[in-house]
């Protein structure tokens, strides 16, 4: 059994099997921003069923026990998995006639690294993404029925196989961070700008209207909904699940030695972290509480379909409608909803739920194209363009004494700053550090060159430029 759901009657209904084409995981989702078509795993059972059965056999031993050394992965880890890496693999060995991983010789895996690396163009970190299957069927080979023959690296390993290990310099400092684009500052600056507006709106128009004043018109309410959205991602720098995971009043204010701290609660899921907070402007805090009051109308139709959903007991023996109930009320007290449509249509049996991650990107859309922007804004943008805006500061090169002082650690040891408060998001931290090594390193090369410098450190540098090295890396 993959996956199964429990009645309030306490009775077990099978979702999907082990021999079954599609893998059902939704019950094992907790992120609100995922959409309803990542949830499943799809087998192509086109494909040779000894290489299709392997496969599911390592995907499931990876998502029961993880990898050794290593927790197991959250649910999204394997459908990407499947999709990204089982996958592509299988159906380049069937194009080859290979019929089973007993069959694989080195020259395969060589060969499949090629095609990924030249043929593909695959970086580092795609490619390490791509390759993960053939580690994973050594790892698990005790769990599959036809096990790869022989240790498919030869005297490497996978991570320095796809040369991730081998990257240096200005590569090294970004090399976690992807091909995420940095917002530019004239673009930042009118989006934000234009962010800012609504809030203004959005607080004359509640104050006009008095308390108990909830808006109706919806198309004004996702213009608002948008606009604190990308509010809350650009100024705290959350991924998009754990923006979208804040639920109403999760946000608190704290005075300190005469300074008001504002801080947002929400949930991390990448890491396992569970319950993180982040440190926001004040503006944060009073855009949220605005669509508190913006986002009721929206909240109650939810309270109406779970009342509807609970309350009928004739679909209590179905799973669509369990599994629905359940997702409801997870969402119920969600800021950031909106109704389920398909085809760009609002259909006549739509329900409401969280903003996916395409509905997000799908908003911010919207909003730079409001905001008279052509920039292409995306999620993930905003929590690189956090980090690199925080390095850039005025603090300048103080950051990371400001870090040390926000995250209430005693020294700069790297090991107190990950450890004092486990409430922060520390990966987050990472991303920052990752932004500032990136930032030295164009200063140090700026140095190398042939522009004039000055002060007696500038005059060391120079004198420097005289003398050979063997590349820029070193």
């Amino acid at each position: 059994m993959i996956s199964a759901i429990v009645n309030e009657d306490g009775e077990t209904f099978v979702l999907s099997r082990f021999g079954d084409a599609q893998w059902d995981l939704r019950p094992f989702f907790d992120q609100a921003n995922v959409a309803h078509s990542y949830k499943f795993i799809n087998w192509d059972m086109g494909m040779p069923r000894a290489l299709i059965d392997d496969c599911k056999a390592v995907a499931y031993a990876w998502f029961k026990r993880g990898m050794p050394r290593s927790k197991p992965p959250i649910a999204r880890g394997i459908t990407t998995f499947a999709v990204v890496s089982a996958m592509p693999f299988v159906r380049w060995l069937n194009d080859l006639g290979v019929s089973s991983f007993a069959d694989v010789r080195p020259i395969h895996v060589s060969n499949y690294v090629h095609h990924c690396k030249y043929e593909l163009k695959l970086k580092p970190l795609p490619l390490y993404g791509r390759l993960r299957v053939i580690d994973f069927l050594w790892v698990f080979s005790a769990d599959t029925m036809f096990p790869i023959q022989s240790y498919p690296w030869g005297n490497s390993t996978l991570w320095r196989i796809c040369g991730v290990a081998n990257v240096k310099g200005l590569g090294a400092a970004t090399k976690n961070v992807g091909r995420t684009d940095i917002i530019p500052h004239d673009e930042q600056s009118r989006i934000f700008n234009y962010c800012e507006s609504i809030v203004r709106e959005m607080k004359a128009e509640l104050a006009a209207n008095g308390i108990g004043y909830h808006p109706s018109d919806e198309r004004m309410a996702i213009r608002c909904r948008d606009a604190v959205l990308y509010i809350v991602s650009i100024t705290s720098g959350m991924r998009n699940d754990e923006a979208i995971g804040i639920e109403v009043g999760a946000w608190r204010k704290e005075l300190k030695n005469g300074v008001t701290f504002c801080w947002v609660t929400t949930i991390e899921h990448k890491t396992g972290k569970g319950q993180v907070e982040y440190l926001v402007p004040e503006l944060t805090i009073e855009a949220l509480s605005l669509l508190a009051k913006y986002s009721v109308p929206i909240r109650k139709e939810l309270d109406e379909e779970i009342r509807q959903l609970a309350s009928n007991r004739d679909f209590s023996y179905s799973t669509e409608h369990l599994l629905r109930l359940e997702k409801a009320r997870k969402d119920a007290n969600k800021l950031f909803l909106g109704r389920n449509t398909q085809g760009g249509k609002v259909q006549e049996s739509h329900h409401v739920e969280a903003l996916s991650g395409q509905a997000s990107n799908a908003a911010f859309d919207r909003i730079a194209k409001a905001a008279g922007s052509d920039w292409p804004l995306r999620t993930h943008q905003c929590r690189r363009t956090y980090a690199r805006c925080f390095v850039e500061s005025r603090m300048g090169r103080t950051s990371l004494i400001y870090l040390k002082w926000q995250f209430k650690h005693s020294s700069m040891s790297m090991t107190q700053l990950y450890a004092s408060n486990p409430q922060q998001d520390l990966t987050l931290f990472d991303e920052i550090f990752q932004q500032m090594t990136e930032f030295k390193i164009d200063l140090i090369e700026s140095w190398l060159d042939d522009q004039p410098l000055a002060g007696g450190a500038g005059e060391k540098i120079v004198e420097l430029r005289a003398i050979p090295i063997k590349d820029r890396a070193a």
